[in-house]
């Protein structure tokens, strides 16, 4: 079968390898779509490693996809041959070997294309519940990339009124078919106006930040009221200038001190727990949010399908990363079909 992996900074390659078999609890899956996690695959494409160098060995360039069941290993009696299943944990490969537990079924009413990207949205429930978000607030959105727009889809099915922020205009203009409460270019002081004018008189309750940019850090920080709160799902892998970071360090800490004084809470979102942690109250864990995503999907709730811009034969992963690389914006969802 086809692998394609990270083989030098900056070039992707395929490998053939064996088809692999399921063990015990396992199951075979034929993949029929790969989806690109524009921040980490981007990355890892263009250094080599998560780490940010080239370790000398074949990296994965994605994590996230969906496929049909074809082998059962021992014991697995949650799926049959022929499911639909949406899965992260795999590569950009034509057949994997996922715990059984870890592959969700697809509903009939969402597509596979569709799906293949759906653990980022899985991964957004799990930050608003980081975040506290509660019914009703008001949530806004920085960064509307994959990322991004999957947190906005998810905080608006849970009744969220959201607004939508990004600094590109090919994004913002995608962002103008999610149906959001608004949808404000930023980077701009007139563009705080707006968006605090379209968060209301109470303000804005939490801040979802995806980019991964410090500039958008700092349009997140911005807008905040007393007592809001910051989920930051972007992660910061480039060291800021000296300029910069001073920059930062006022806006925090320089006097009078905006994130003392204004009471700012900042968490940090991973997931939620694999497992059901022993001994807490606190039940929510990667698998099930996933689960709970894919379910909502399924009633309608929220439409999976507004995720994917643009889609490619699956040899074309290299092409396509060194796109994102040189500053694509006008892709958000980029979905591969190994059937083409």
């Amino acid at each position: 079968m086809k692998h394609y992996y990270v083989t030098a900074p900056g070039q992707i390659g395929v490998i053939e390898e064996a088809v692999p078999e399921p063990g015990p609890g396992e199951i075979q899956l034929k993949v029929t779509h790969t989806a690109i996690s524009p921040g980490s695959n981007v990355y890892i494409y263009q250094t080599g490693s998560y780490l940010g160098e080239w370790l000398g060995t074949p990296q994965e360039c994605m994590y996230m996809g969906s496929g049909v069941v074809t082998k059962l290993g021992e014991g697995v009696e949650s799926h049959t041959i022929g499911a639909r299943v949406a899965v992260n944990g795999i590569g950009h490969q034509e057949y994997a070997v996922v715990p059984a537990r870890k592959a969700h079924l697809i509903p009939e009413n969402v597509s596979s294309e569709a799906a293949s990207a759906s653990y980022l949205a899985g991964w957004a429930v799990s930050t608003l519940h980081l975040g506290r978000y509660a019914a009703g607030e008001t949530v806004a959105v920085v960064g509307l990339g994959l990322v991004g727009a999957s947190t906005a889809l998810v905080a608006d099915m849970m009744g969220a009124r959201v607004i939508g922020i990004d600094v590109a205009p090919e994004r913002i203009a995608y962002a103008q078919s999610l149906g959001l409460t608004a949808v404000i270019q930023g980077g701009e002081e007139i563009s705080e106006d707006q968006i605090l004018a379209a968060a209301g008189p109470r303000g804005i309750d939490l801040v979802m930040e995806t980019s991964g940019a410090w500039s958008g850090f700092e349009q997140a920080f911005a807008i905040c009221r007393d007592y809001s709160r910051i989920a930051l799902m972007g992660l910061y892998r480039r060291t800021p200038t000296a300029e910069y970071a001073l920059k930062l360090h006022q806006m925090l800490y320089g006097f009078p001190s905006k994130l003392h004084y204004k009471k700012i809470d900042i968490v940090g979102c991973g997931y939620d727990p694999e497992e059901t942690l022993a001994d807490s109250p606190y039940t929510f864990t990667r698998e099930g949010n996933y689960r709970y995503l894919l379910e909502q999907a399924g009633r309608g709730k929220i439409d999976l399908e507004r995720l994917v811009t643009h889609r490619f034969a699956a040899a074309e992963a290299g092409a396509v990363l060194e796109r994102f690389s040189q500053g694509d914006r006008a892709m958000v969802g980029a979905i591969f079909c190994w059937d083409v």
